[in-house]
């Protein structure tokens, strides 16, 4: 009876930690949803599929950003010298100093139920970020000069 519940107990906290560790952290969801390193447009498919998956429940999200490159060094630079503060809805915000290259995935309609089809757009633009730490953990928008 005692092993039983010791083993329960052993269960029970392995499954906790499981979880625990298969969590995003803020920084680490945000790479997966807004960066791809030399993503092209034709990736938005691949690319939506396993965000709509990891995150959406499998429904097709409407409209999903991702820079593509050179790297999140660049990005996590926003946080810092590479960026500017950027007011907005009384949060503070980092808008870059310099361009960044980001594909604008936006689903095409029909049903919210994988396969989802997604048109795609290419463009240079500011990028606004949330950052944590110095690290980028929410891409609220990016802006086309």
């Amino acid at each position: 009876m005692i092993m039983k519940a010791i083993f329960s107990l052993l269960f029970i906290g392995l499954a906790i930690t499981c979880t625990v560790i298969a969590q995003d952290t803020p920084y680490a969801k945000f790479r997966n949803q807004h960066y791809k390193h030399g993503m092209a447009k034709r990736d938005c498919a691949q690319k939506m599929n396993f965000i709509n998956h990891r995150y959406y429940n499998n429904r097709c999200k409407d409209v999903n950003s991702v820079i593509a490159g050179p790297n999140t060094d660049a990005i996590n630079a926003v946080c810092d010298h590479a960026g500017e503060p950027y007011p907005k809805g009384g949060r503070v915000l980092r808008k870059s100093l310099l361009q960044f290259r980001v594909i604008t995935c936006t689903h095409m309609g029909g049903s919210d139920r994988p396969p989802c089809d997604y048109r795609a757009s290419d463009s240079m633009r500011y990028i606004v970020i949330d950052c944590e730490d110095n690290l980028a953990v929410h891409y609220e928008e990016g802006n086309i000069n």
